[in-house]
């Protein structure tokens, strides 16, 4: 996007922010806003910021993040021009792993999904993608951190459960910081973020800011990302979404700051567009790919990281329809120089989860990632001195050149192989039979068979197992 677009739409937010504002139905968010210099009207729960208050707030957010991982090798400092993906995060139902039926998640699902995102190369933080039905919906967060910190030494990163309460974020946080090595540790390497979305138009839900507001008191990294349908709760255009989004999350931000100056911000979006046809949130539409563009390009604008949202399909299992969608809403993403893409593992507008496909999406953002290297064009590789010693009709196979530079310069798949193989006729069945659904089944139960990540050592694997059943009988405590 050119910097005069930006600028129009950077404009066009804050007029919105100074003579509309945004909806914080909460005392304490108002109370924060309000201490900032936002005109705060009691009566609507409005808050309405003059740039100037504005730009003061976003000023204290740290334009340099790091999401820490338990495995310090795993740390990922964002805005360094590197791609990061992670799986998606909100899912009510899952596809069986044996029976292949479509059911309620579980707390088992938890546990699963978090291994076998810790065990893909492509994941490089893992979010536990389900909310498990057989857990009460005020602790179904800390069940999802549990099974995200036993089960992978990556950064874990979780959507807010519709459930959650302040009490939830607190336990999350105790168990964090039981991991991290205490509280005051788990502030200088956050292990864990969160995210969190407002409720397109322009406003918050109460219950939503009290965990907000509490995760921000930890200093606990969080993701904001609009929800917003464009032609629906956002205007039809592109570039009129894009005014509510960001409007929606540059509050956000403010309000963030002004609970907890320092505390780490990311910006994102899982925006989509209306199906004209079906009046549904067309999550695998190409248009949501150019919304997803601005997003990372007004992110980049203000200085923050971005982490939007990707990888979805309309799709009901997999195949072609899901193939194709996931690649034209995600590839630009990558080019565009997203810092964080979350979103592998679903189907069905993000309802269903599946670990088969989270396998195949891993091998998808594999072959994206090496599309966005590119390749370099030095001395080295221009190679002439390579192509004189092997001359007109020669071969550069058995040259060292060819040997020192084969994994740097080629990606290769893992859940097939590029032979060729002439077929008499297809058929429907055929397809099935060969789609990379049967290999990806293959790889998830080897994963589950063997891949064990990184343990935590049984004290702290008893501390938070205790956290997660006192908060079961009784509300945790500030």
């Amino acid at each position: 996007m050119s910097k005069r677009e930006l600028e129009a739409i950077d404009s066009a937010s804050l007029d919105t922010l100074s003579n509309v504002g945004v909806k914080f139905p909460n005392k304490e968010a108002l109370d924060a806003l309000e201490d900032i210099g936002a005109k705060i009207d009691r009566k609507t729960m409005t808050a309405r910021f003059s740039k100037k208050v504005l730009k003061q707030a976003l000023r204290r957010a740290p334009k340099e993040v790091t999401l820490c991982a338990r495995n310090p090798a795993h740390d990922l400092k964002l805005m360094k021009g590197h791609v990061h993906f992670c799986p998606s995060g909100c899912g009510i139902f899952v596809y069986d792993t044996d029976t292949r039926e479509r059911r309620a998640a579980t707390k088992a699902d938890t546990m699963k999904f978090a291994s076998v995102a810790d065990a893909l190369p492509n994941y490089h933080l893992v979010q536990v993608e389900i909310m498990p039905s057989d857990a009460p919906p005020e602790v179904a967060d800390l069940y999802r951190f549990l099974a995200g910190l036993t089960n992978s030494s990556k950064h874990i990163s979780n959507v807010i459960s519709p459930g959650a309460t302040a009490e939830t974020a607190r336990g999350v946080i105790q168990m964090a910081a039981a991991v991290a090595g205490g509280k005051d540790e788990l502030k200088k390497r956050p292990i864990i973020s969160v995210h969190q979305e407002p409720i397109s138009p322009l406003q918050y839900d109460d219950n939503g800011l009290s965990v907000l507001i509490e995760y921000a008191k930890g200093c606990i990294p969080i993701s904001l990302y609009s929800l917003s349908m464009g032609g629906a709760t956002a205007p039809f255009t592109v570039a009129g979404q894009l005014v509510v989004i960001n409007a929606e999350i540059l509050a956000g931000i403010a309000l963030i700051q002004a609970v907890n100056p320092g505390c780490p911000v990311l910006y994102g979006a899982s925006a989509s567009v209306m199906d004209m046809m079906t009046g549904a949130l067309a999550m695998g539409a190409p248009e949501r790919a150019l919304v997803m563009v601005g997003v990372i390009n007004l992110a980049k604008f203000y200085g923050f990281p971005s982490m939007p949202a990707a990888l979805n399909t309309e799709a009901s299992m997999p195949g072609s329809q899901a193939a194709f969608e996931k690649l034209v809403s995600t590839l630009p993403l990558v080019l565009a120089g997203a810092d964080v893409i979350f979103g592998g593992g679903t189907f069905d507008s993000a309802n269903t989860y599946c670990l088969d496909q989270l396998v195949m999406d891993d091998e998808m953002c594999g072959a994206m990632l090496r599309v966005a290297k590119g390749f370099k064009a030095g001395q080295e590789e221009l190679a002439a001195n390579v192509i004189k010693e092997v001359g007109i009709g020669g071969q550069f196979l058995s040259h060292g050149h060819t040997l020192k530079h084969a994994k740097a310069e080629r990606w290769f798949p893992s859940l097939y192989k590029r032979m060729k193989k002439t077929e008499t006729r297809w058929s429907l069945e055929a397809i099935g039979q060969n789609d990379l659904a049967v290999t990806a089944k293959k790889k998830v139960d080897e994963i589950l068979k063997t891949h064990q990540a990184e343990p935590l050592s049984n004290e702290t694997q008893r501390a938070l197992r205790d956290i997660v059943a006192r908060a079961e009988k009784q509300p945790i405590s500030a």
